[in-house]
């Protein structure tokens, strides 16, 4: 009988020895979650906007002012001009590259920039997606 209550014992002293290091797993994963909200990602960080430095649609890009320069402005999100049919696009991953009409998913780049042939967009720094 001694035996049975010892075991008894045993297996309540268990049940909450694994209750509590499930409860201190669950508060380290809400801390390292609050340590992320306030240390950004390379994935999230933006980089700050300098004159010359922001994409012709607003967002903060790295496009140099001489390719803007050789470049015009988009005419909507997804549309550039007729006569500057190459979409520029300034990624943080994959860096500055452009999008010609043969493009599979062309029709869905949101260009920051446009060029009027390949050779200018190389001219500005820009190089075909691979």
């Amino acid at each position: 009988m001694n035996a049975k209550i010892q075991l008894r014992k045993f297996g309540v002293g268990l049940t909450l020895l694994s209750v509590l290091m499930l409860a201190s797993c669950g508060n380290k994963t809400e801390e390292s979650a609050s340590n992320n909200a306030e240390k950004p990602t390379a994935v999230s960080q933006v980089k700050p906007e300098t004159k010359g430095e922001t994409s012709a649609t607003g967002t903060n890009t790295a496009i140099s002012a001489d390719a803007q320069k050789l470049g015009v402005k988009p005419q909507d999100e997804t549309t550039c001009p007729s006569n500057a049919s190459i979409k520029g696009k300034a990624t943080a991953k994959r860096g500055n590259i452009y999008h010609t009409a043969k493009f599979p998913d062309y029709a869905n780049v949101k260009p920051d920039i446009c060029f009027k042939d390949t050779a200018t967009a190389e001219k500005a720094g820009f190089t075909a997606p691979k």
